[in-house]
C-alpha cells in the first residue's frame, strides 16, 4: 500500500517554488540569498502553510508573493540596521516577519519577538525550534506591558491600527538607537506629526511596492561626535 501523501507533496512543490522566487527577488532588491538561508527560510514558509490553515497568521501564502512580500522585504528592511545593534525587537510579529528572516540572516543578532496573539505566540516559539534559532526569544502579550526594555532597535510591520499607536510605540521605544517601520501614507503622516526633536527620520520607498514604504528612526548624534560611539 501507498504512503503517497499529496498534502505532503504539494508543500514541498511549493517550498520549492518559494525557494526560486525567493532568490530571484533578493537578486532584485540587490541582496544575496545563500543555499542555506534559502533553506531555513523555506523551512519557516512550509510552517507557515501549515498552521495558517488553523490560525489566521496571513493571507499572502502563494509562493511568488510570501517570498516577496514576507521574506525578501524583511530581509532588506533589516539591512538598514546599524552596525552597533545587537539586540532587536519585532514588535506585533504575527507570522515572525520582519524578525525571523532577520534572526536567521543575522545569527550574531538577538531577536526579541513581541505578539499579543497567543496562538501566533505559540507559532513563533515552535518556528524559533524547528529552526534551532537560539538567538531567537518570545514574548507573549502587548508591547507596553514588557518591561525589560534592553533592545537597540524596534521593528514594527504588521502591528494592529500601527499609525494610531505609534505614540505608545515611540515611548516603547524610548532607549531604543533605531526604529525601523514599514507602512504606508497613514502611517508616514503619523512618522511626520509625533517624531517630534527626538528622532531624525527618513522615508524610503521599498523596491517594487507602490504603496508602501520603510519608515527609517533614528537617534540624533550629538554634534560632532560620530554615530554609533
Amino acid at each position: 500500500m501507498s504512503n503517497y501523501d499529496p498534502g505532503v507533496s504539494e508543500l514541498a512543490r511549493k517550498r520549492e517554488e518559494f525557494c526560486r522566487h525567493a532568490k530571484a527577488w533578493s537578486e532584485r532588491f540587490g541582496l544575496s540569498l545563500s543555499e542555506a538561508l534559502c533553506r531555513q527560510l523555506g523551512e519557516h514558509y512550509e510552517l507557515l502553510l501549515r498552521w495558517n490553515e488553523r490560525i489566521n497568521l496571513t493571507r499572502l501564502v502563494e509562493p511568488e508573493e510570501a517570498a516577496r512580500f514576507h521574506y525578501v522585504e524583511s530581509l532588506y528592511a533589516g539591512g538598514f540596521l546599524h552596525p552597533s545593534v545587537r539586540r532587536i525587537a519585532d514588535v506585533g510579529s504575527g507570522g515572525g516577519f520582519p524578525g525571523i528572516p532577520v534572526a536567521v540572516a543575522r545569527p550574531d543578532l538577538e531577536v526579541l519577538l513581541i505578539e499579543k496573539d497567543q496562538k501566533r505566540a505559540v507559532f513563533l516559539s515552535e518556528v524559533a525550534r524547528q529552526l534551532g534559532l537560539e538567538n531567537v526569544d518570545v514574548v507573549h502579550g502587548r508591547f507596553e506591558a514588557y518591561e525589560h526594555r534592553d533592545f537597540d532597535a524596534l521593528f514594527c510591520r504588521a502591528l494592529e491600527r500601527m499609525a494610531e499607536q505609534l505614540p505608545r510605540l515611540l515611548a516603547f521605544a524610548e532607549g531604543c538607537q533605531q526604529v525601523i517601520l514599514l507602512g504606508g501614507d497613514d502611517l508616514e503622516r503619523a512618522v511626520r506629526c509625533h517624531v517630534g526633536r527626538r528622532w531624525s527620520w527618513r522615508s524610503l520607498p521599498i523596491p517594487y511596492a507602490r504603496k508602501r514604504r520603510l519608515l527609517l528612526l533614528e537617534r540624533p548624534a550629538p554634534e560632532g561626535v560620530p554615530r554609533g560611539t
